[in-house]
């Protein structure tokens, strides 16, 4: 169901030549324009999405073993947290005292 209106202003050659394709396929101006727009704009950015999950899919990444996985996974947040921590402290240190109270 056809639910948003859109205007479009057209040249009036262009809006004639338009109306001629209509009525010789039996249509209306607006559907010939849904159609472009579906196979013109809609179209190629979905086939693009999919052919860019195919060449995801089609390559072959070495993870290493589940149990590896498992383990960069439970350890890794918890690392880098650590070494961020370390990082301020430094900073802290090196950073002269506020005497001013």
């Amino acid at each position: 169901m056809l639910k948003k209106r859109v205007e479009i202003l057209f040249e009036p050659s262009k809006y004639h030549r338009l109306e001629g394709m209509a009525q010789a396929e039996g249509r209306s101006v607006g559907s010939l324009v849904r159609e472009a727009v579906e196979r013109y704009v809609l179209q190629p950015a979905r086939e693009e999405r999919i052919a860019a999950v195919e060449r995801l899919a089609s390559q072959n990444f070495d993870f290493g073993s589940w149990e590896e996985v498992k383990e960069l996974i439970s350890r890794g947040p918890l690392e880098r947290f650590e070494r961020v921590e370390r990082q301020i402290e430094a900073e802290r240190r090196r950073m002269p005292m506020d005497t001013e109270g």
